[in-house]
């Protein structure tokens, strides 16, 4: 449990330079929804080359038909795992600096452990101390920040990133329980989906519905040329 922990740590530092990359983004003007779609977007491309070249067309079929048996699964995970996560850590980054959302992030430790929870999982004394040890932190930067900013700015900066942290795990979590036969969920018991690169596309693909209604609902301006090659940058 102690090296859960230890990587979901690990994994919250590699995603905070995602988040300062993202501030920079929104202080040069670029709007917070192309930050997010883009990046999926060029997220498919990038694993679809990928595994087009290096696994052959025949795997890249497969993976088709694997989202195509059970395409609502996957729009739901993918929506809340990939989409809803990512499009609100993008609005904080309108409203809050770069390194309040980062530290909001670790949250994303706590909220995986009642995201486990709620699926069944139990966990022992020591890990929910080590949990409660990154709240305070987190807690203890928000307050200090609150001394300086208005209302406005934690609440659509600090909030979203908090909900955030719970929709990742969320996502991810679903597809493990699916893959490993949850009664409630689709049984997806498919060998491609055991590797992490073909699970990521498969989520990519879920999240396009998610960025084609938000789009359509915000209506943002075209991207930045600056911002859609610091998206790129990103993957």
């Amino acid at each position: 449990m102690i090296s859960l922990i230890s990587l979901g740590i690990l994994s919250g530092l590699f995603f905070s330079t995602t988040f300062i990359l993202n501030r920079m983004m929104s202080l040069e003007g670029g709007h917070w929804l192309w930050s997010a779609s883009l990046r999926y977007a060029f997220m498919i491309l990038i694993l679809t080359g990928f595994i087009s070249l290096f696994k052959g067309l025949g795997t890249l079929q497969g993976l088709v038909r694997v989202f195509l048996k059970n395409w609502k699964f996957w729009v739901l995970a993918g929506s809340i795992g990939f989409g809803l996560f990512y499009s609100l850590i993008c609005f904080s980054a309108d409203h809050s600096p770069g390194w309040i959302i980062a530290a909001t992030w670790q949250l994303t430790i706590i909220a995986s452990l009642v995201v486990l929870m709620g699926f069944g999982r139990s966990f022992p004394k020591r890990a929910w101390l080590f949990s409660m040890v990154v709240f305070i932190g987190v807690l203890l930067i928000n307050l200090s920040h609150a001394q300086v900013s208005s209302i406005r700015e934690l609440l659509f900066g600090g909030l979203p990133a908090l909900v955030a942290a719970f929709c990742y795990p969320i996502g991810n979590q679903l597809v493990w329980e699916a893959v490993n036969g949850n009664p409630s969920l689709p049984n997806i018991n498919d060998p491609l989906v055991e590797n992490p690169y073909h699970k990521v596309l498969l989520l990519s693909w879920g999240s396009v519905p998610f960025w084609l209604i938000l789009v359509a609902v915000v209506r943002p301006p075209m991207p930045l040329v600056g911002q859609v090659f610091n998206t790129i940058g990103e993957d």
